[in-house]
């Protein structure tokens, strides 16, 4: 299972024709990531020959040596893997994966690195928003080198880690082994399905975890874009925009166990 949340190039640059760069960065290291987590590698190298090839693919669109670090697509990724005796998980960026065993407990695997610096710029926008009363888009715009520093940490000592084009996050996954047998479901998602935390529709990630494994799923989406809807100027929780891309994913080995 591998869940990818694409990032566009803060410069908006964009060389693939037809479609965002971010999509189509997600898209082909989603498809190359199964391909290659599908072979008897190991998981980490999977991932980095996923990344390298689709990186490789990428710098060969017309343009793309003219471009910066700093324009280039990335994303967020998380991966499980079931094969053998054991559970597998890599994580890169912000998504969030929660892992629930036959004991009923509920583990979280998440690195809130970039929640932190991502939290400092919406503060930063809060306060320059209403100490000028300007709305929050405007003060997205005039923050903008404060995010442009924050991405400049990417896969950098320091920083924080994450799938682009350089490959430089490959090998630094935040990983996880379980045996298989004792796994009762994982739960993946992106940051912005995580939303529905921040924004007051659960409590943290394992409740939406016990959501969906519930079959709750949609439901709490819906509830997540109804709140930011209320909230569309993003004053009452300060964000970048008023909402993001909501995906997740869940897998029930139950039926292994039957």
């Amino acid at each position: 299972m591998v869940l990818i949340d694409g990032a566009t190039g803060l410069t908006k640059a964009n060389i693939v024709v037809g479609t965002s760069d971010a999509a189509w960065y997600a898209q082909r290291l989603a498809e190359r990531c199964a391909l290659y987590l599908g072979m008897d590698v190991r998981l980490q190298d999977a991932l980095r020959r996923a990344g390298s090839e689709v990186a490789e693919e990428y710098l060969a669109f017309p343009g793309a040596e003219t471009l910066q670090r700093i324009d280039m697509p990335n994303g967020s990724l998380a991966a499980a893997r079931w094969s053998g005796a054991n559970l597998e998980i890599a994580m890169l960026g912000d998504c969030y994966a929660v892992v629930e065993t036959l004991d009923e407990t509920w583990e979280l695997i998440h690195d809130d690195t970039l929640d932190k610096l991502d939290q400092l710029n919406y503060d930063r926008m809060y306060d320059y928003a209403t100490s000028r009363k300007v709305s929050m888009a405007e003060a997205r715009i005039a923050l903008n080198d404060c995010f442009k520093a924050n991405r400049l940490r990417m896969n950098e000592e320091n920083g924080y880690w994450a799938a682009d084009i350089s490959c430089r996050g490959f090998g630094h996954e935040l990983t996880k082994t379980f045996v298989r047998d004792s796994v009762r479901s994982v739960f993946v998602c992106t940051d912005g399905y995580a939303a529905a935390v921040a924004m007051g529709v659960a409590k943290d990630v394992v409740s939406i975890a016990q959501g969906v494994a519930r079959g709750e799923g949609e439901r709490i989406g819906e509830l997540l874009r109804k709140a930011e809807r209320k909230d569309k100027l993003c004053l009452r929780v300060p964000r970048s925009k008023p909402s993001d891309d909501a995906t997740y994913a869940f897998a029930s080995f139950m039926a292994d166990k039957d």
